[in-house]
């Protein structure tokens, strides 16, 4: 079976019919009236056949995710789209046996906005980095109740945020004191400069502004 049915059925498209019948039948109003009320029920009823099949598969139940829930031992919250509940009923019927990197990545992202959080494991020293962007994490404590359910007794974690940006310096400056000096001689002379440093000494005056980033622990 499909990972998605398409629950076709007898049919994928909408009941009519006057497909089976001559055309000459529906000159009579009452008839067609009659006709068209049967195909519209005929319809309805292959909808809704449709409906309760999807229950019957995590991927596609919507209203029968209540029962989902029940049935693998998790707590509704309101907040979940159709499509978080789904994945956190995938996770549980998938066992803790299953915890991998690509499971954690998985479970993770259920928290994280743009679902762009990456799960560094580090086994030399037991423990496993999360790195997400700033701003992103949806809720830090189911986040880090979803990661201590899964995650091996064993195994330590660091919640680690990751803030890109792009940095543009611009520095500017006067001079403002300089001394010269001019020595007159009575004889020709022939001045010849080596190589040396060079030394420059100055202030720069600017203006910044300071941002916190509250991050994971």
């Amino acid at each position: 079976m499909a990972d998605t049915p398409d629950f076709q059925f007898l049919r994928n498209t909408p009941v009519d019919l006057s497909r089976y019948l001559p055309a000459f039948l529906f000159r009579d109003t009452s008839f067609s009236d009659t006709l068209n009320t049967l195909s519209y029920e005929h319809e309805a009823q292959r909808l809704t056949l449709t409906d309760a099949a999807q229950q019957a598969f995590v991927k596609t139940a919507t209203w029968g995710l209540d029962d989902w829930e029940e049935f693998v031992g998790l707590e509704h919250n309101p907040v979940d789209t159709v499509q978080t509940r789904r994945n956190k009923i995938l996770m549980k019927l998938a066992g803790a046996d299953s915890v991998t990197v690509p499971f954690l990545t998985r479970l993770v992202n259920l928290y994280v906005a743009d679902s762009q959080a990456v799960v560094i494991d580090h086994p030399d020293t037991y423990r496993i980095e999360i790195l997400y962007h700033g701003g992103q994490i949806m809720n830090y404590a189911k986040l880090r109740d979803a990661v201590n359910i899964y995650i091996p007794a064993h195994i330590g974690y660091k919640l680690v945020t990751i803030t890109q940006a792009d940095l543009s310096y611009h520095g500017a400056g006067t001079v403002q004191i300089y001394a010269k000096q001019s020595v007159d001689m009575t004889t020709n002379y022939h001045n010849e400069a080596a190589e040396s440093s060079r030394y420059i000494a100055g202030i720069v005056a600017q203006n910044y502004k300071q941002i916190s980033i509250m991050g994971g622990q």
